[in-house]
């Protein structure tokens, strides 16, 4: 008969060492000797965290599986395997089609109650299903319960700003700590802060004993903490005493070693998302077992006889300019063990585990053995711990006279409730500044957003994410080269980083760097062939050499990897638009739309379509639509006083120009259609003025000549006239020849003035 707990440990063993086919066959013969949920559950998350969910969806669907954790593993394995339905019937138990609005709230409470501390994820899981089921005020309503629940659920705070739902309440109310209702639910109940039981530090009357009788370099090895294969990285829970009246100082894991945390020792240092110890590595004293002990530095006295090293740090390991009002009152202090071996002799660390109260010391003379406690002798019985043996209170009778160290205690639950707040706020903090940046980028305040993205501490500023959120904010300004440049760092700092690759290389497709483009590209196939961004950027390669068949079958292939990728349907879709093949362009656009509603550059693509079809009508509702969502976009405004232009409503075609220049005041498309216009209306030498600043702005666009001659001409200037046609003939002889046509025409893919987002 096998025994459960060991071969569970075993399987999370392998597991946490990505030994897959050793935790499958292990989790094989469990199963054989087990037919349990929890058996069922380790094989499928087995076969699940190797990539293969479709076998862990088999193993889960043929069982009748009752626990919360197999049946979120189920949903999980749907959703990837798009079986969305059924993702939901697991979820919802066969009511999700009747959830309404009113009835939102009963549900998500039932889902708190049955998942526990999974509750957050599982609502998070559940909007998943519900936007792409287009139940958006259901989705919103399971995302703004999971950041209650689990402010650290970034992807929730994501959607709700991807989809144009304002967060309730604010970034600055979300992602704060007095808003948590439990820290299990953000840290899990097997965190090492929360709920590691003190027993798993070998603090017990075996330990003490064996400190007592062993020699110096042994006895740091019995406060030894469990390495990465004991038992609370395999999920498995040892024996936890019960310390419900218990004191102690709270020891908190540090790799394989141990530090007895002081409080005021450590601060959250803004922006910090941690608590840091301000001592140098130098400070700490280590053993053979390269475990230590710190002691609060507040509650010791250095004695006669004992080594106590105390020492203060006036440099924090991690600190930000003008936040270092609590430095002057940290401190930790060190304790170095006697290198003589007398296994007789009592320890420090020895009277503070026992319940000895005080210990006299000889001052006379340094050879005076001292005198063993009478509780580290007392024969315990094998197996029994008493409640408040290991952690009972040391006293100190007459502190002057016997240099007794006189410790303060404090009850676990405190200490661990201190250190989790000072850890969380950092990391809130961090979040709700990146929080209010992105809120703002989603909102397309570009501008406002760059600001408050290059106002992040320098550390979280280098990283790609920051910088991929800057690149891609100048992106949606058509600022490319700026765009280019902050790509650029995030290529040089992560070069994994595949995230919004795309938009690097659509940015490079804008300013016709084939060579970059055709680098990024090297360098994207042979980093990730399974990402759809990787084949955008090859699609946008060879869309730039012209080869547009080519890209189209790179796009598609982009699609095939991820079908829900509403860009490249837009890449897709303007390749198709440049080779004319209209129908197979609006379904792409359309496809992107129904999957991202907020994707603009799609409304826009759509318009685009109904302009070349000289649909003006439709192409303004879609530009506009486009509008609704990008209102500070340039270049969809200019687009729409082109078509207005072309309904014959000059007036509201220079209103909105005027609108656009406000925002872009050298924004070239929109000077350019404003001079086309003031030619129309008879306003030659409001024309000629806009023509000459356009010239210093774009001083090789054969356009800008061509029509300044044909301005000249009007005015019977026809020197200047032939001096600007025979620019314009040089600097593009195509261009020039037909006149004006492409600078009218939103897909021409051929000139600078056309810096639509899709390239």
């Amino acid at each position: 008969m096998i025994i459960q707990e060991p071969i569970q440990a075993a399987i999370w063993h392998c597991l946490n060492h990505y030994a897959y086919s050793d935790a499958i066959f292990l989790a094989e013969r469990l199963c054989a000797e087990f037919d349990s949920d929890e058996s069922i559950f380790l094989l499928a998350t087995c076969y699940y965290r190797s990539g293969k969910p479709s076998q862990a969806y088999t193993i889960l669907s043929g069982k009748k599986i009752v626990s919360e954790k197999c049946k979120f593993l189920l949903a999980r394995c749907c959703v990837d395997l798009h079986k969305l339905s059924e993702a939901e019937t697991v979820l919802t138990g066969n009511v999700g089609d009747l959830i309404s609005s009113s009835s939102c709230s009963s549900f998500i409470e039932t889902i708190i109650s049955d998942y526990g501390d999974s509750a957050p994820f599982a609502l998070q899981l559940i909007s998943h299903i519900w936007w792409r089921s287009e139940r958006s005020h259901l989705a919103a309503e399971a995302c703004r319960k999971a950041l209650y629940l689990n402010p650290f659920l970034w992807q929730s705070f994501q959607d709700l700003c991807d989809r144009g739902v304002k967060p309730d309440p604010e970034p600055t109310k979300i992602f704060k700590v007095d808003n948590l209702e439990n820290f299990n639910k953000c840290l899990g109940s097997n965190s090492h802060v929360n709920s590691t039981p003190l027993s798993t530090y070998n603090l017990s009357y075996e330990s003490v004993n064996t400190f007592n009788s062993s020699t110096p370099a042994q006895k740091m090895v019995n406060m030894s903490v469990p390495s990465s294969n004991s038992s609370i990285s395999s999920g498995i829970q040892p024996f936890t005493p019960d310390m419900n009246n218990a004191k102690a100082i709270f020891v908190r894991p540090i790799g394989r070693k141990v530090k007895v945390i002081n409080e005021n020792a450590y601060s959250p240092l803004t922006p910090s998302f941690g608590v840091f110890p301000l001592e140098n590595s130098d400070n700490l004293s280590v053993c053979s077992s390269q475990s230590m002990v710190l002691v609060p530095s507040a509650t010791l006295n250095e004695t006669n006889d004992q080594k106590f090293i105390s020492k203060r740090s006036s440099k924090p390991v991690f600190s930000q300019s003008g936040n270092t009002s609590n430095i002057s009152n940290l401190g930790t202090q060190q304790i170095t063990m006697p290198s003589s071996p007398m296994s007789h002799v009592v320890r420090r660390s020895s009277r503070i585990i026992t319940n000895n109260c005080s210990v006299k010391e000889n001052t006379k003379s340094p050879n005076k053995k001292f005198a063993s406690p009478k509780s580290a002798t007392r024969k315990i019985k094998s197996g029994l711990v008493p409640k408040k043996s290991v952690f009972a209170d040391i006293t100190e009778k007459h502190p002057k006279e016997r240099g007794v160290v006189e410790v303060e205690t404090l009850t676990l639950a405190q200490q661990a409730l201190n250190l989790q707040k000072k850890t969380t706020e950092g990391l809130l903090s961090l979040l709700r500044d990146i929080g209010i940046a992105y809120l703002q980028l989603s909102k397309f305040n570009c501008k406002k957003a760059i600001q408050l993205f290059q106002s992040l501490p320098p550390r979280q500023y280098k990283t790609g994410f920051v910088l991929s959120m800057i690149g891609k904010a100048y992106c949606e300004q058509s600022d490319y080269l700026q765009s280019i440049k902050y790509f650029s760092e995030v290529k040089e700092h992560e070069p994994y980083r595949d995230t919004l690759m795309e938009l690097y290389s659509t940015s490079l497709w804008h300013q016709q760097k084939e060579v970059a483009l055709s680098a990024l590209a090297q360098h994207m196939t042979a980093l990730d062939r399974n990402s759809s961004s990787t084949w955008c950027v090859v699609g946008n390669c060879f869309s730039l050499q012209k080869e547009h068949q080519t890209a189209i079958k790179y796009f598609q292939r982009a699609i095939q990897v991820n079908p829900d990728f509403p860009y490249a349907y837009a890449l897709l879709g303007n390749e198709y638009l440049v080779t004319e093949e209209l129908e197979k362009a609006i379904t792409c656009f359309q496809k992107a739309v129904k999957l991202d509603p907020r994707h603009y550059k799609s409304w826009y693509g759509i318009g685009a379509i109904y302009q070349k079809q000289e649909r003006y009508e439709l192409a303004e509702m879609h530009y506009k639509r486009a509008l609704r969502i990008n209102h500070s976009s340039a270049l969809i405004m200019c687009h729409i006083a082109v078509v207005q232009n072309s309904m014959d409503k000059p007036d509201q075609a220079l209103h909105t120009l005027h609108i656009a220049l406000t925002l872009e005041p050298k924004h070239p498309m929109c000077k350019y259609q404003r001079a086309q216009i003031y030619s129309k209306l008879g306003k030659l030498p409001e024309a000629l003025y806009e023509l000459e600043e356009l010239k210093e702005i774009v001083p090789k666009e054969s356009l800008v000549y061509f029509l300044t001659g044909k301005v000249h001409k009007k005015l019977g200037n026809i020197h200047l006239a032939l001096m600007n046609f025979n620019r314009a003939t040089d600097l593009d002889p195509k261009g020039a020849s037909n006149q004006i046509k492409e600078a009218i025409d939103p897909t021409n893919n051929q000139s600078p003035l056309d810096d639509s987002d899709d390239p």
